[in-house]
């Protein structure tokens, strides 16, 4: 990873159960770059899809292999990285269900390029696929300028 790089990483095995300190760790993420509630819940549940859609498709329910998240912090934007180990799947291959198909399951892929600013797929170096969502913020992490006094003028 390039110096100076600010962010949470973690590994989970594939396995659904581990889906929910993931979610925690993004509410808190969420919450670091100052997103809104309603914000941050997209978020969540677009990283959510993505990984439930890892552990579906590309590893077929099979509970112990391996999903990478990066969360980065930049200055103007929460970058969200979810890499697999399995085989690259070309984006335009992948559909999802009619909109008006109304049944659980398929929505992941409009989900997340509805509610992210960008969504990319691209072979990683180990073969498989790296997920990143990007979600821009209004300010960046450290926060609005701090009001000046005179003293500290």
């Amino acid at each position: 990873m390039a110096e100076g790089w600010q962010g949470i990483r973690a590994t989970i095995c594939s396995d659904v159960k581990y889906l929910e300190p993931i979610r925690t760790l993004v509410r808190e993420a969420t919450a670091l770059v100052g997103l809104e509630e309603s914000e941050a819940t997209q978020v969540l549940l677009a990283v959510q899809e993505a990984c439930a859609n890892v552990i579906r498709h590309c590893y077929k329910d099979c509970p112990d292999q391996r999903i990478d998240l990066g969360l980065l912090f930049e200055d103007d934007a929460l970058v969200i990285t979810i890499d697999d180990y399995g085989e690259f799947v070309d984006p335009s291959r992948m559909k999802g269900r009619e909109l008006e198909d109304l049944r659980p399951g398929g929505l992941g892929l409009h989900l997340m390029r509805k509610v992210m600013d960008e969504v990319r797929y691209e072979p990683n170096r180990w073969g498989g696929t790296t997920l990143t969502l990007v979600k821009r913020v209004s300010r960046g992490l450290a926060g609005p300028e701090p009001e000046r006094t005179e003293e500290g003028a």
